[in-house]
């Protein structure tokens, strides 16, 4: 019934769900079971299938979902924001993904390093995860900015940092991100709260050895989001059977659906957010 990329015009309606994924065939069984039962469940108003389609860069999700070509989306802040500013993209629901109804960013470094504050990360080095990272791109770069820190980029480990500023790299997933820092190849590093309390993504021997100096604020952990040319009766219905699906209704579904414990509505504060990150983001 579902196919990972596969786009068919003829079909009489096909569903479509989208994220941008560096590990597509991971991200692709978390999310297929649930766009297979969306389909289902709506198929009483014309949806015959569901795809999933994954893509490498947020800018290619924002491609597909112009041309009409993704219906729904689950993405975090950072993406969602590009989404809705540059594909007109709608906010449906919050989405407590892996059991967090919000996380937080955090910047570490090794125990034994000098550095105690954002501000000793001047002439120095930092780890970000990858440029459409939320927790680990925009949130930590934009809480530097906002202590009147300049940043630039790195192109590889082997370059020294730059006086003046904090050089930064990415280090394309949660594991390099903390063994950079480990290693002391990278001076300080940054993550979300929950990839920092997983051991498979920090291990606690080295966890052991690092030290948090910098929490955000709480922030939502992810939402959904609806193309701006879904049909409206299919926007209340999907809205509809995402906010009936608890734990103990459906606690396989959920579990595969990147842990997801529940779906809450959208806050009034919500939209002013995604405004905001949007528009801090553009000078980058």
């Amino acid at each position: 019934m579902l196919g990972l990329v596969i786009f068919s015009a003829a079909e009489a309606r096909v569903l479509v769900l989208g994220q941008v994924s560096d590990r597509p065939g991971k991200d692709y069984e978390q999310l297929r079971p649930m766009a297979e039962y969306a389909a289902l469940q709506l198929a009483p108003l014309g949806i015959t299938s569901a795809e999933v389609r994954l893509f490498a860069q947020a800018t290619d999700l924002i491609a597909a979902m112009r041309r009409g070509e993704v219906d729904w989306v689950t993405e975090t802040p950072y993406t969602a924001a590009r989404l809705v500013h540059e594909a007109g993209a709608r906010l449906l629901l919050r989405k407590w993904k892996r059991g967090q109804r919000d996380y937080q960013s955090i910047i570490y470094t090794r125990a034994d390093s000098g550095v105690h504050s954002l501000e000793d990360l001047v002439g120095r080095s930092i780890a970000f995860e990858h440029a459409d990272s939320f927790s680990s791109y925009y949130l930590p770069r934009r809480l530097l900015e906002q202590q009147g820190l300049a940043l630039n980029p790195m192109l590889d480990m082997h370059q020294s940092p730059v006086p003046g500023r904090v050089s930064y790299i990415f280090s394309r997933n949660e594991r390099n991100n903390a063994l950079w820092v480990h290693k002391s190849l990278i001076v300080a590093g940054a993550l979300n709260n929950n990839d920092w309390e997983n051991p498979a993504r920090v291990p606690p021997a080295l966890r052991d050895e690092l030290r948090i100096i910098f929490r955000s604020p709480s922030y939502p952990r992810a939402l959904e989001l609806v193309s701006a040319g879904l049909a409206p009766e299919l926007v209340t219905a999907l809205q509809e059977l995402l906010q009936r699906l608890t734990p103990e209704s459906a606690p396989d579904l959920l579990a595969r659906y990147e842990q997801t414990t529940g779906f809450e509505p959208i806050l009034p504060d919500d939209m002013q957010l995604l405004n905001d990150i949007y528009q801090s983001s553009r000078t980058w």
